[in-house]
């Protein structure tokens, strides 16, 4: 009955997901498209093809990819395709979860279900609902995979490790950066349980004690083989998008907001994105409670970890905040994986976990020391009630939809419907590029990428307008100056830029980002009009505004002279093959003089051309034009020896590290699921 209760709560008040099949998108969380969906069926690629390509920093996300490109096989639509994958395990394993570990350290049902309230439904965990769903869904099972963890610490039994193990992949693939969270809570626990918990005192015991407390987590790090190899071979692992960002959010953190549990954004309503919120009187009851339910249960050591847990979370949650502001930014530029933490809010997961065990502790304390009879049985209950609303409000805008943003049902327009079944129609490789940026809506896949034009000039494309930037001139402003220097149409040809796209004002879906870059849709439609490289083109669209390259270079091509800028070599055509992100078969006809071979994505040493199963182009014909991307120099006498036409593969080798990775990762998971099975019916044919 307390499980039915639990999951009563949390689909009844997060209805607009528990009730229909409709698509959910805000912020981060755009739509993904069926047709996008199921390239993803194949082996995880190492290299993306987002923008003009990059390592594929996202690939740890493959399993849930996978399942989602499966489910688009089937038929299902995108908007059942998200609650089955994100939704629905997040409204079940929140509170079942959440629930089973405090019953494990409180041991008193109704205390842990206050405690479950405050795991579910505090104020970090309901603004990330807004947007921040990979996150979400690893917070929601991370209770699962401690619970385990203290049963096979406790238990000594390889079921519970394997269980860890488990739940642990399935943490670590939806958000990486909530399972290194894990790793450090894991890693407190192992050492608080050897030293206060661990009832024999000998070295066997200690070893076996150590052999419980890191097989675990090697079997998740085997179960990540299939990226980590790579990612870490490649040298992304210490250095990447994520972990290359400067430090971000101080003004908006501190000691006062983290104490009090009360997320900076966090409005009761419509959440107020970077702008700070006074913390509620009533928010200053939760520390209270919390640190009131340490104090009475100082004796219970499980009570002394969480506590601790708590204590660092505020620590680190204040990020530069007094006291002790150096250490936060020492942390992020010197600790191994702490600069993915560009700002401090994921560390409220501390926080989350540790006050959800210490105020069931005071409510545990409650119910076993006040009396039962009279007005004190009135006086206890009315607490415990008080306490459970104190998060339970928190549930008001999620129910009512005041919150709007994941919370709202929406419907693609149809003109981007339209801009799909164009885009689709044609089959040769081409990219279209967003201005100012791409809507949730817009339909990319492996054939056709699509470029932000405000990420690409403070990317790839920064290095032609850096000398440009002043604090007073607007990304809009350089995107201009971008799009009218002398060469900008040789800049789109080489990157194989077709069409120009200019979205829609959707205010409908609060998918109107022009005004975020403070220049109205109409600027942007005078920009490109005054271009004479680009071409308005009427595509069935009513309002999306296409415009057309009509010169773009194809994704491989072959010239006599290395293509610059400034001048243009002999284009010549090249037929060529896709058989992967990482993978093209290029034929090669008549090379009889030597040729360049261009190719259409971001530089990167880890492309190679492979002319024979044992031969490999030298590195040192492999170059880096000024557009940024990629070009090989072909003499004759390096292929098609003897022959008119030959084939050569142009491949990202660091791909071959994802293949090892995958063998490991899957013979792994299979080794687990015939593990926890025989332990099951072993463990039931026990009973």
């Amino acid at each position: 009955m307390v499980y039915l209760f639990l999951l009563l709560i949390s689909f009844i008040s997060h209805w607009v997901w528990a009730t229909n099949f409709s698509i959910v998108t805000s912020g981060d969380w755009i739509y993904q498209d069926p047709k996008m969906l199921q390239e993803f069926w194949a082996v995880p690629s190492m290299w993306s093809q987002t923008s003009l390509g990059a390592i594929n920093i996202g690939i740890s996300f493959t399993p849930f990819q996978l399942v989602y490109s499966l489910l688009s096989y089937a038929g299902l639509g995108y908007g059942l395709s998200e609650r089955l994958v994100f939704l629905w395990p997040i409204l079940i394993a929140f509170p079942l979860g959440s629930y089973l570990l405090i019953k494990k350290n409180i041991n008193n049902t109704l205390a842990a279900v206050i405690g479950s309230f405050v795991y579910c439904y505090n104020s970090y965990f309901s603004l990330i609902k807004t947007g921040h769903l990979t996150l979400l869904a690893a917070f929601a099972f991370i209770p699962f995979v401690f619970l385990f963890y203290q049963k096979a610490l406790e238990d000594k039994k390889v079921f519970y490790v394997l269980l860890t193990a488990l739940f642990g992949f399935i943490v670590s693939f939806y958000e990486f950066r909530a399972f290194y969270l894990l790793c450090f809570l894991l890693f407190f626990y192992a050492i608080f349980y050897a030293i206060f918990l661990e009832k024999k005192y000998t070295f066997k015991s200690f070893i076996k004690l150590g052999f419980f407390a890191v097989i675990p987590l090697i079997i998740i790090f085997l179960l990540n083989a299939y990226w980590l190899i790579a990612i870490g071979k490649t040298g992304t692992l210490v250095s990447n998008a994520y972990f290359d960002r400067n430090l971000f959010g101080n003004e908006f953190l501190n000691i006062l907001s983290a104490l009090s549990f009360h997320h900076p954004f966090w409005t009761g309503t419509k959440t107020a994105v970077f702008e700070v919120q006074p913390i509620p009187l009533y928010f200053w009851l939760i520390p209270f409670l919390a640190f009131l339910g340490l104090y009475v249960n100082r004796t219970n050591k499980y009570i002394l970890f969480f506590g601790g847990v708590a204590v660092l979370g505020i620590f680190l949650t204040k990020q530069v905040g007094i006291p002790y502001t150096d250490i936060y930014p020492w942390l992020f530029g010197h600790f191994p994986g702490f600069n993915a933490f560009r700002e401090a809010s994921k560390f409220y997961f501390f926080i989350a976990i540790g006050y959800s065990v210490l105020i069931a502790g005071f409510c545990d304390w409650l119910l076993r020391h006040w009396k039962t009879r009279g007005f004190s049985r009135y006086i206890k209950c009315f607490l415990i009630v008080f306490i459970a609303c104190l998060f339970l409000w928190n549930l008001k805008p999620i129910m009512t939809t005041e919150i709007r943003t994941l919370f709202i049902t929406r419907q693609m327009p149809e003109d981007y419907n339209n801009f799909k079944k164009f885009i689709l129609s044609q089959n040769t490789y081409f990219r279209t590029l967003w201005i100012p940026t791409y809507s949730r809506w817009s339909m990319y896949n492996n054939s056709h990428p699509q470029i932000s034009a405000v990420m690409a000039i403070n990317s790839e494309w920064n290095t032609y307008i850096q000398d440009k930037r002043t604090d007073k001139i607007t990304e809009p402003e350089l995107l201009a100056q971008l799009l009218n220097l002398p060469y900008a149409n040789q800049l789109l040809d080489a990157s194989s830029v077709k069409y120009v796209v200019i979205p829609l004002e959707d205010k409908q879906n609060e998918d109107n980002f022009f005004t975020d870059y403070q220049k109205p849709r109409q600027y942007y439609i005078s920009l490109l009009d005054k271009l004479s490289y680009l071409k308005k083109t009427n595509l069935g669209t009513k309002n999306i505004l296409v415009y057309e390259n009509k010169e773009v270079n194809d994704h491989i091509y072959l010239s006599s002279e290395r293509d610059s800028l400034k001048k243009k070599g002999n284009y010549q055509k090249v037929s060529f093959q896709a058989i992967s992100p990482t993978e093209y078969l290029v034929d090669l006809k008549n090379i009889r003089k030597p040729v360049y071979l261009h190719f259409s994505e971001n530089y990167h040493p880890g492309w190679k051309v492979q002319i024979a199963s044992d031969k490999w182009l030298s590195d040192d014909k492999h170059f880096q034009t000024d557009a940024g991307l990629n070009v090989f120099l072909i003499e004759p006498q390096d292929v098609c020896v003897g022959n008119s036409s030959c084939t050569i593969v142009l491949t990202f080798k660091p791909q071959t590290y994802v293949y090892i990775g995958s063998v490991i990762s899957v013979v792994t998971f299979i080794i687990l699921l015939i593990g926890l099975i025989y332990f099951f019916i072993k463990k039931k044919n026990a009973k």
